[in-house]
């Protein structure tokens, strides 16, 4: 068992330090890309247009995504706090944290800050009552705030129905995972602007939109 952690662990650490130095080359290179995108775009300044505006959309987009995320864990955190608080769970702060941290994760952050907070109810106060109650709460309060309200803003931020947001976490998060669950968001939030700008795509867009 704890050298199948030990092995989950550090393949999370590679992941991220794979990502953090990818990132690293990416915003090295300026905007390299962006001029080579729209150099492949056409010859016609129309198409090199469609282009540059598909770009700047994407990048408010995920200014937006970003935005929604920080708001949203921001709550979560507060919210959290608050309710260790009138439970008598120690440490609440430290719970605040966690769970601000773990909502990063759509879904799957808020089940392990559940399931976390169940553990440390039981093992303060002794019973699975109280165990139970910690965990539920937990998990209403931040499936209201993580679930509820950022949907909502994700949506309306980004101009789709909640329903198509969801379905995007839930079919990135099968493939890809934790992974697949962070980055949903955006990666469908950036195929709706492409959808929207170019004619045979335009009615996926539309099923996209609210």
């Amino acid at each position: 068992m704890g050298a199948a952690q030990s092995s989950k662990f550090l393949s999370v650490v590679f992941d991220l330090a794979l990502a953090a130095l990818v990132a690293l080359f990416l915003l090295a290179s300026g905007d390299t890309f962006r001029r080579k995108l729209v150099h492949l775009a056409g010859p016609t300044l129309a198409a090199r247009r469609v282009t540059v505006e598909i770009l700047d959309e994407i990048d408010i987009q995920v200014q937006r995504y970003l935005g929604v995320m920080l708001v949203t864990n921001t709550l979560v955190a507060l919210a959290m706090f608050l309710l260790m608080s009138a439970l008598g769970i120690e440490r609440p702060a430290l719970w605040a944290v966690v769970a601000g941290i773990l909502h990063v994760i759509p879904y799957v952050g808020t089940a392990m800050t559940s399931i976390a907070i169940s553990a440390a109810a039981f093992l303060q106060f002794g019973t699975l009552a109280s165990a139970a109650a910690a965990g539920l709460s937990a998990l209403l309060l931040s499936s209201a705030i993580g679930m509820g309200l950022s949907a909502w803003l994700q949506g309306r931020a980004s101009d789709m129905n909640p329903v198509a947001v969801f379905v995007a976490l839930l079919f990135f998060g099968w493939l890809w995972g934790g992974w697949g669950l962070l980055l949903g968001g955006p990666m469908i939030a950036v195929v709706k602007t492409v959808a929207d700008r170019i004619p045979a795509m335009r009615a996926f867009g539309e099923f996209l939109g609210r």
